[in-house]
């Protein structure tokens, strides 16, 4: 949920997202204006406050935003705002001119953006465990600093997102949340070789052995079948001319098929969802507003 004019509707999409049955809410860390949202942890520190159970996310934090001792000390003091319920997720950066265009920090090669991220989760660890921390890295030097507060998770859930071999084998042995971002373009052979690579480096790095990783998709279409209407037929109105622009290279079959894509009436949807989760060990979808309201027949059917 990037966005929302007041802190009435806010509070209300919050609380339609608990009695929906979502697992979580989520906000995504971009300054804008290209793509104007709202402040994670703030939006996120008031959704707590009226809700008792669903997840608070970020999807995700940008590192080169903050130095890891201050985001230590928010992170902490929201999840212990919330009970425990925080899932923080992290990573370097994409959009470029959350960095030109404010001058925060250089706009470095992704190489070293991705160090630096990982420099950064293990700084963030160490914070997190209310003890005093001496380190020196190549970004980040602290000497003899404790983190205060100390969040109530132990150990404090992060989720990483991404699609290259670096980032996904390292997610697969230090994340607790893997959200798996995949090409769009090419070919459907070339489509699915990227997401099969994916899975392998995942698997290769032992994710798959990890009893306390989960792995996730990011949905980047989707559409609700009306009465009556096959589940061709609604990926076919999908893709007319108001359709999905990011689909938008796509076939039907391959709308059908892919698990970056929800489509279908709820019946439909639980068998394709546990259809990628047979076959993939996928089990945690993030799915963005308004898609997302109409989904919420298929968290019950889920349950």
């Amino acid at each position: 949920m990037p966005f929302t004019p007041d802190v009435d509707s806010w509070v209300a999409k919050a609380q339609r997202a608990e009695a929906l049955g979502f697992y979580s809410i989520s906000v995504p860390d971009h300054l804008g204006p290209s793509l104007p949202q709202l402040a994670p942890i703030v939006a996120l520190a008031s959704a707590a406050m009226v809700t008792e159970r669903i997840r608070l996310a970020i999807t995700v934090l940008n590192n080169d935003f903050r130095n890891p001792t201050i985001l230590a000390k928010e992170i902490a003091t929201l999840d212990i705002m919330s009970k425990g319920r925080v899932d923080m997720g992290i990573g370097a950066g994409w959009l470029e001119e959350d960095l030109t265009k404010t001058g925060i920090a250089t706009w470095d090669p992704p190489g070293t953006r991705v160090s630096r991220l990982f420099e950064s989760i293990t700084v963030l660890r160490q914070l997190f465990t209310g003890e005093p921390v001496n380190f020196d890295g190549e970004y980040y030097s602290i000497h003899d600093f404790t983190s205060v507060p100390k969040p109530v998770q132990n150990p404090f859930p992060i989720m990483l997102g991404g699609g290259g071999k670096r980032m996904l084998s390292y997610a697969a042995k230090n994340a607790q949340i893997i959200s798996i971002l995949t090409q769009m373009s090419g070919t459907a052979d070339t489509r699915k070789s990227a997401f099969n690579d994916q899975l392998s480096w995942i698997r290769d790095a032992g994710g798959y052995e990890r009893d306390d990783l989960t792995i996730g998709v990011r949905v980047l279409f989707g559409a609700v079948g009306t009465e009556g209407e096959s589940r061709a037929e609604t990926a076919a109105r999908a893709l007319g001319p108001t359709g999905m622009p990011v689909a938008g290279g796509l076939t039907t079959d391959e709308l059908l098929e892919s698990p970056f894509g929800l489509i279908g009436n709820t019946a439909e949807l639980v068998e394709h969802v546990q259809a990628i989760n047979n076959q993939n060990g996928i089990t945690y979808f993030t799915v963005s507003e308004p898609l997302a309201w109409e989904l919420g027949p298929l968290i019950a059917a889920l349950a």
